[in-house]
């Protein structure tokens, strides 16, 4: 699936995220600097390169885009799991930091480190409260995807909750 068609035509930024990016540093490397995501597969490739090879707990990742869907930072960790291994998806730790790198459009991704890739129902709650808070701030929310470990039949080891639909 494409982004573009999320994307549409927004309104400017807001003084306070342009503020904010023209103020905060964030290294991501020569190279991510223009690396910009157009599929969900280049924002599963980003995602899984910035968790550990052991999946012992969930992680959830955010990364922040600015409106043309251009990497800001790398995927920023904004949530462990805790001792059974599931990590809460932390809303307003997800938008404090996507807002800090002067984000416009944010993708979130969390790890199954069962490597199943059914999303539960606290993923598609925690989806649709994203979802409602990121219209809110005037902020594009373009997916929450989920990677699982090992190899999926279809050859993905990652599912798009809005290729779902949701």
């Amino acid at each position: 699936m494409t982004y573009a068609a999320q994307r549409g035509n927004e309104a400017e930024p807001g003084l306070l995220r342009k503020a904010l990016r023209r103020n905060t540093e964030v290294f991501i490397g020569e190279n991510m600097k223009q690396q910009q995501i157009q599929t969900t597969s280049d924002s599963a490739a980003m995602f899984r390169a910035a968790l550990p090879k052991e999946q012992r707990e969930e992680r959830v990742f955010v990364l922040p885009l600015d409106g043309n869907g251009k990497v800001l930072a790398k995927p920023i960790l904004v949530s462990v799991g805790h001792a059974d291994g599931t990590a809460a998806i932390d809303a307003g730790a997800i938008f404090r930091e996507a807002l800090k790198a002067g984000a416009e459009e944010i993708i979130v991704a969390h790890n199954h480190p069962s490597g199943d890739l059914t999303p539960s129902k606290a993923d598609i709650a925690a989806t649709k409260e994203l979802q409602d808070l990121a219209a809110r701030l005037g902020v594009v929310f373009l997916d929450h995807i989920i990677l699982g470990s090992g190899d999926a039949a279809d050859g993905r080891r990652f599912v798009s909750l809005a290729e779902q639909g949701i």
